[in-house]
């Protein structure tokens, strides 16, 4: 999936290197009062069989997840912008597992989040056509999450409901890429991040459980690529 991305990326920057005169009008420059919007997707799918884990065997396991972004902003000065991002994802996993002492269960989970992101947006010009850019956005994370699990170990059914609100703080590095007048591509990868989540979960026959917790990340995430889609006015 995150080759499709690249390559489909690399595919419409091709004509900027053949027609320079159309390079040279297809640049933007981002300059204060400039409106922009960038729309963002992440998706991942993962087949597997007999794939060997510390604990458990995964028989067979199915995950698809995906999200999806909204990041409109506005330029407050030359090459800097800000703007509130909007994020919704989706996760389901469907797997059958055999423990370490052969017991074997069926395990159906389904995760959704929420979040919103206001974010600074820095606009690293690469030349003086205006068309390639290198972006740095930082933004500050609230967002909420929910979980459904359902176990099935001899035919036994144990429901387990979560709910988690988290914030923290992230950079997204990555490259802006005009194709035409005011449109261009965005490619995104995770980098810095700081967060902190409070997780509760009620569970069939089981005490409620409660889990906080807090995460820092210092290394890019090349899993966490996303492209985008963006318009300047």
């Amino acid at each position: 999936m995150r080759t499709l991305w690249l390559c489909l990326l690399v595919c419409a920057a091709h004509p900027l290197f053949s027609q320079q005169s159309k390079s040279e009008s297809a640049g933007v420059p981002i300059t204060k009062g400039t409106w922009f919007s960038s729309l963002s997707l992440s998706a991942s799918q993962k087949r597997a069989e007999n794939d060997r884990q510390l604990f458990a065997t995964y028989l067979n396991d199915g995950r698809r997840s995906f999200s999806i972004r909204l990041d409109p902003g506005y330029a407050i000065k030359d090459n800097l912008g800000i703007g509130l991002g909007l994020l919704y994802g989706s996760t389901k996993d469907i797997s059958t597992q055999q423990a370490s002492d052969g017991t074997i269960s069926d395990v159906r989970l389904a995760e959704r989040q929420m979040a919103f992101r206001p974010y600074i947006k820095n606009f690293i010009p690469l030349g003086t056509s205006n068309r390639f850019y290198i972006i740095v956005p930082t933004e500050i994370q609230i967002g909420y999450g929910s979980q459904v699990k359902e176990v099935t170990t001899n035919q036994i059914l144990t429901r387990t409901f979560s709910s988690s609100v988290y914030y923290g703080l992230e950079m997204r590095p990555g490259m802006l890429v005009f194709v035409q007048r005011n449109f261009g591509f965005e490619v995104n990868v995770g980098a810095f991040g700081l967060s902190n989540s409070a997780t509760r979960g009620t569970a069939t026959n089981l005490p409620d459980s409660k889990v906080v917790s807090n995460d820092l990340s210092l290394k890019i995430n090349l899993f966490e690529l996303s492209l985008g889609f963006s318009v300047y006015l």
